[in-house]
């Protein structure tokens, strides 16, 4: 069986590093075909928004505008915070495709059976 595991991510525009350093381990989690899900909160929900991700990039990683086409293909589960996405005004219009708004009993049914990550 795969090993499951939910990457928490809470950065992006306000922590290049951190976001750019969270979307290369999940892209190298997917390298070692774990079953990835990832969750967007706090200010790393601005990554479920179309073209955001596509602008960080932190030193001595690939920018993630060279990963997230990758992680985006692998089709994986991706959430993003459903009071995070009110609080950044971020719309089902404006979700990356494959990305859902969910609310916090959601993630936790599915953090249930995966060992968790937070950057």
């Amino acid at each position: 069986m795969k090993k499951k595991i939910m990457l928490v991510v809470k950065h992006s525009t306000d922590d290049l590093e951190r976001s750019n350093a969270a979307m290369a381990l999940a892209l190298s989690l997917l390298s070692e075909e774990v079953d990835l899900a990832i969750f967007f909160i706090f200010q790393g929900a601005l990554l479920a928004k179309k073209g955001v991700a596509e602008s960080i990039h932190g030193h001595n990683f690939a920018p993630v505008r060279d990963l997230w086409p990758e992680i985006l293909q692998a089709k994986i589960p991706m959430y993003v915070c459903g009071a995070c996405a009110k609080t950044y005004n971020i719309s089902g219009d404006d979700l990356v495709v494959g990305v859902k708004i969910v609310q916090l009993p959601t993630l936790a049914s599915e953090m249930i059976s995966r060992e968790t990550i937070t950057f």
